[in-house]
């Protein structure tokens, strides 16, 4: 019998009932909770949702921050043979709205009264499907209806936390006959429902992708064979479950069993990770540069000798990069030099992440070559994968035996990554969706005639390994005609310590040009050393920050071609955001968005200037 999550999940209970499999922090305590307890709480989720007359194939969704409560909610849901439909609590009211509606969601599982507050906001629209709504924030009432009629009840009153497990089977039982849950565990199937993830991408509508429980079960098992991780292992989660990476890392547990702690929050993730000593770690680029800057910035603020010790040592470290990625042997008085690099610098670096980081995952989006080099140098590897929604998340992976910075890894085991005619990444395997809810046009047009999907990304494969260019819908020809992959420009933008976000614009005009978001602890601390004193919107305007930010500018434009120069670029003040829309809730920037949101600025960029041969040279 081919393998369901539920499968999976009863067979790691059943290994090892007793040991620990999910990490929380309560009252400043950190608390396990063991396989059988989050089965067994679980099931309660489940006999309760088939109490208030929750049948197969139904939808619930979670509006919820990332979380123990999540995971437990999520495989209840699956119990109870229904779809968790994720949804990211930082979505505006009318975007909750229009997913609940287009999946016909019967309950939400909301976090707290400002999510639930989302669900009867007057820009949610109507929701006639809606039945219940359960809060995973603590309530004094038990089921008492709201004016709409739908039950309020919070997670609490269904599983109560502190009660023993066969007190919690007791409840389950005069709850629910335990005969009709397995009934309905009996009804899953490989193909069944697993989970309706909707993206929106860089623009357009939500989209709901269809993931089943066959899809999930062979990212586990490719996964497993790419990623060196066993039962001893333990990662410290804060990424978004609402994200199919995060997702996916939880699925992985089931197979592998490894325990999965949860940050209290994004932020204090560096802090738990001290607690946790985590093994592994998966995160988004974004969370390495801003490690990796506040490396680089506590070694600054250190004397003269210190920085010397630590600049030493990163050289060092880097030499050794260098021949452990062409695969050479390290000579024996370099191996030295490491050894005590590692013991004056790299180490106490380590210990702030917890000591016992065996290697990173990045995904979602591009990862910087020079960061990726950055960690290696300090013996700290970072794994670039790549996926999408639609392919249940990795479809390519570096390895610890094969890795490649720059590329996104070879393709999974039993995946199949070819290029079309263009360029465009096609993938085929059994971890490609099967389409979009209720959107069979969409569906068709996003299949090649023989069954491969179009990621919509442009790419190259070289020697087996993948490198990720551009999005295809995101590359800019100039009037000149020239072709230009705007994200492989806003990365190396973006390596300056000065800038945190570059949006680079110039589809059908003479030169492309830059928004810019600057980080503004930087630009104070440049000023501070020069004595300038002011806000950051008055510093910006001074000659010699706007110097030094053309002078980032010009040391990126040195290394590309005269076509892809930036030309000129203006400073936004503030972050682009996802509630303003400029930004998608994975945090990839809506390009069209941003130059619908800033045209007078972007048409001043291109006034009283000329382009010269150079553009189309």
């Amino acid at each position: 019998m081919t393998d369901t999550l539920l499968s999976l999940f009863d067979r790691q209970v059943e290994r090892s009932p007793r040991r620990t499999a999910l990490r929380y922090r309560s009252g400043g305590i950190w608390r396990g909770r063991s396989w059988n307890d989050w089965r067994t709480r679980s099931s309660r989720i489940a006999a309760w949702l088939c109490h208030h007359g929750l049948e197969h194939g139904d939808r619930v969704a979670i509006l919820a921050e990332t979380s123990i409560e999540w995971v437990e909610v999520d495989m209840g849901v699956l119990t109870a043979g229904a779809v968790t439909v994720p949804i990211y609590p930082t979505l505006q009211p009318d975007v909750v709205g229009a997913i609940l509606r287009d999946c016909g969601a019967r309950v939400v599982v909301a976090s707290e009264p400002t999510q639930v507050a989302k669900l009867f906001h007057p820009d949610a629209g109507e929701l006639p499907a809606l039945e219940r709504v359960v809060s995973l924030a603590r309530v004094s009432r038990l089921e008492r209806p709201d004016a709409r009629g739908r039950l309020d009840v919070s997670l609490e009153d269904v599983v109560p936390d502190g009660v023993p497990s066969h007190v919690i089977d007791e409840l389950i039982a005069s709850r629910f006959e335990d005969s009709v849950l397995g009934e309905r565990r009996a009804q899953v199937t490989p193909d069944s429902l697993a989970a309706l993830y909707y993206t929106s991408g860089t623009s357009g509508d939500a989209k709901g992708v269809m993931l089943s429980h066959d899809n999930f079960v062979f990212e586990t098992e490719a996964l497993q064979a790419h990623m060196p991780v066993t039962s001893k292992d333990e990662q410290l989660l804060f990424l978004p479950l609402a994200h199919i990476v995060a997702k996916l890392t939880v699925m992985l547990q089931l197979r592998t069993g490894f325990v999965t702690s949860f940050a209290a929050s994004i932020e204090e993730a560096a802090q738990d990770c001290a607690v946790v000593r985590p093994s592994f770690l998966v995160g988004v680029p974004r969370v390495y540069e801003k490690i990796q800057e506040g490396i680089e910035r506590r070694v600054e603020e250190r004397g003269d000798a210190q920085r010397r010790v630590v600049r030493w040592a990163l050289s060092v470290g880097r030499e050794v990069s260098a021949i452990r990625q062409r695969g050479g042997a390290v000579p024996t008085l370099l191996a030295m030099q490491a050894s005590t690099a590692e013991r004056l610098v790299f180490g106490q670096i380590k210990e702030r992440l917890g000591g016992r980081i065996r290697f990173m995952l990045s995904g979602a989006a591009p990862l910087a070559r020079e960061t990726a080099e950055f960690f290696h140098a300090l013996d700290l590897l970072i794994l670039e994968g790549y996926g999408l929604t639609e392919t249940t998340g990795a479809t390519t992976l570096n390895t610890p035996e094969r890795y490649r910075f720059g590329s996104v890894g070879p393709a999974l085991d039993g995946v199949e990554v070819t290029l079309g005619d263009d360029g465009e990444v096609l993938v085929r395997g059994r971890s490609v969706t099967a389409g979009y809810w209720g959107d069979e046009a969409l569906t068709r047009e996003s299949f090649t005639e023989d069954g491969r999907l179009r990621t919509g990304d442009i790419g190259t494969i070289e020697d087996g390994f993948v490198v990720i260019t551009d999005r295809k819908k995101d590359l800019i020809v100039t009037s000149g005609g020239k072709n230009i992959a705007p994200q492989r420009v806003e990365m190396r933008l973006t390596q300056s310590p000065y800038i945190d976000r570059a949006v680079v614009i110039g589809d059908r005009r003479k030169f492309p040009v830059a928004l810019l978001v600057v980080n503004g602890a930087a630009v104070d601390a440049f000023a501070a050393k020069l004595g300038l004193r002011g806000g950051l919107t008055a510093l910006l305007r001074h000659p010699k920050v706007s110097a030094l930010l053309s002078n980032e500018v010009e040391a990126v434009n040195a290394g590309l071609a005269s076509f892809e120069r930036v030309k000129r670029f203006e400073v936004i003040t503030g972050d682009l955001s996802v509630h303003e829309g400029t930004l998608t809730p994975t945090n990839k920037v809506r390009r069209d968005a941003v130059i619908t949101r800033y045209a007078d600025l972007v048409d001043n960029l291109y006034e009283g200037v000329t382009s010269d041969l150079s553009d189309i040279s």
